[in-house]
């Protein structure tokens, strides 16, 4: 499971390693289409990369200040500096996984 975290832990988590973030809700039916997607990768890359996720609803600051448009978007982190693009309303599971071995050079 993918765990959720809020805008005070994000500040934390960014910090060490490999980090995908990724921003969305609920609500948002791209967002539950690749949630097993993103736990596959959580059990394929452990010990390589972390995976959070943000709620953009209940934490509308982080998501303004983030410059977030549209969900789910997925912000790649390595020793708290964004690297890499942003996947913005990803649709498939080749594309996630190809952008995290890009930005992770795994």
């Amino acid at each position: 499971m993918v765990e959720i975290i809020n805008s005070q832990k994000y500040q934390e988590v960014i910090k060490s390693g490999n980090v995908l973030i990724v921003l969305g809700s609920t609500w948002c039916k791209d967002c539950v289409k690749i949630e097993p997607f993103l736990k596959e990768f959580k059990e394929m890359y452990a010990n390589k990369i972390e995976i959070y996720k943000i709620d953009t609803r209940e934490n509308e600051e982080l998501s303004l200040e983030l410059n977030i448009r549209a969900i789910p978007t997925l912000i790649f982190y390595h020793n708290g500096s964004e690297v890499g693009e942003r996947l913005v309303e990803p649709q498939n599971k080749d594309l996630i996984q190809n952008a995290i071995k890009e930005n992770f050079s795994l």
